[in-house]
């Protein structure tokens, strides 16, 4: 079994760990990416696509946009509906013209992946890690290629970029978690046809929660809030048109746009007490876990991985400075647990008792206060302006 030396290894080619792999590179501090995943199938299917004002800014500065991230499609308005109103929110125009972007998480990748194989940097798709060893001097990640032939890595520092469930997350002694679930889940599908509106629509049925968030031109994003026992067998094609066209309240609208890769998604909001430990870092999922609602976890995990690449590479590069590296942790979790708190308060206004029966007392108090909140968002301007400016990712001092 062959061993690799490095000075950083990266788990995970998701936007985290190719942004620190390409801040890395540019420093010329060694590190090798290893992914599970073969190259192709990184770019197969749309998940995450909301970009932040902030995390375009902050690429802007690293100088991954324009060059390799061209951030052109723009997104300024939501709209909350319920069976008695539509509410169209110009969030664009309250943050003087500061959106979202729109751009899908697959076409990030495989973006961000592409010079670093022009490059030719140590990218190593189809690995899978099984083990993770601290040592005194180094920490060897163990793997299996999809030969199955065993192989190791020795590194100075490992980053988990691989999510809640891969090797790495589970390597950190005695640092807690905290967490918090809903006890229902959404169901995300793709609709293989443009948005029904230029815009996001967060609708907010009796029934339960439905959504649609932009991806590209011919692809749409949709989201049914369903029961937390419900399975994917629970809901063919024609239950999840029925119910968006119900819940979106667009009759007939839905009827010829084909459905696919369904797939569903734990209201689950998870946070480490630290993101580091020994040699070992997270950054993204690997974590915290964040709901879908706002559209704020491959935000989080762009932000956490430029931090962390700063204090690598002053760690390993020429300053041998430690210190930004040692106050990872400190500088990322008040920003994290913002973001928590906003995306919280977010998911409430939407799915607000409509976890209980229509008719259950509980679930009419959630929809008053959910119209409540909405007409507040109308005719309250600092409210306004928060969430204007939280939403999109925006300093409330307008400067991103």
């Amino acid at each position: 079994m062959g061993v690799d030396t490095t000075a950083v290894i990266i788990v995970g080619a998701g936007p985290a760990g190719l942004v620190i792999a390409h801040l890395l590179q540019r420093e010329g501090i060694p590190f090798v990416l290893l992914e599970r995943h073969p190259q192709a199938e990184l770019r197969a299917v749309p998940k995450a696509g909301a970009i932040e004002h902030r995390t375009v800014q902050l690429l802007t500065k690293e100088g991954l946009a324009p060059d390799v991230l061209d951030f052109r499609v723009e997104n300024h308005c939501c709209e909350f509906r319920t069976p008695l109103e539509r509410v169209v929110f110009d969030y664009g125009a309250i943050t003087g013209g500061r959106p979202h972007y729109v751009y899908p998480q697959h076409e990030l990748v495989a973006r961000l992946c592409e010079p670093l194989v022009a490059a030719g940097a140590d990218l190593r798709f189809g690995c899978t890690v099984v083990g993770v060893e601290e040592r005194d001097d180094a920490v060897r990640v163990a793997l299996v290629d999809t030969e199955g032939e065993r192989s190791s890595v020795d590194g100075q520092i490992v980053v988990g970029c691989d999510g809640v469930r891969g090797v790495v997350a589970q390597v950190r002694g005695d640092v807690a978690s905290v967490e918090q679930t809903v006890p229902v889940r959404w169901l995300a599908v793709i609709g293989e046809a443009p948005p029904l509106m230029p815009h996001t629509i967060y609708a907010a049925h009796p029934r339960g929660f439905g959504g649609q968030m932009r991806r590209g031109p011919t692809q749409t994003r949709y989201y049914l809030e369903v029961a937390g026992a419900d399975g994917l067998d629970a809901w063919p094609e024609a239950r999840i048109r029925d119910e968006l066209s119900l819940r979106l309240d667009v009759p007939g609208q839905l009827d010829d746009v084909a459905f696919v890769e369904p797939t569903l998604v734990d209201l689950r909001m998870r946070m480490l007490t630290a993101m580091q430990r020994g040699r070992v870092f997270l950054a993204g999922d690997a974590a915290h876990l964040i709901t879908p609602a706002g559209g704020k976890g491959m935000n989080l995990a762009i932000q956490d991985a430029v931090e962390l690449a700063h204090g690598l590479a002053e760690r390993l590069g020429p300053r041998t400075d430690g210190e930004r590296l040692a106050a990872y942790s400190a500088t990322r979790l008040p920003s994290i647990w913002r973001t928590q708190a906003f995306s919280s308060w977010m998911l409430r206004l939407i799915l607000a008792g409509s976890d209980r029966p229509p008719d259950d007392p509980a679930a009419l108090f959630g929809r008053g206060l959910r119209e409540g909140w909405v007409s507040a968002l109308q005719h309250d301007p600092l409210l306004a302006r928060w969430f204007a400016h939280a939403y999109a990712g925006v300093d409330i001092d307008g400067d991103a």
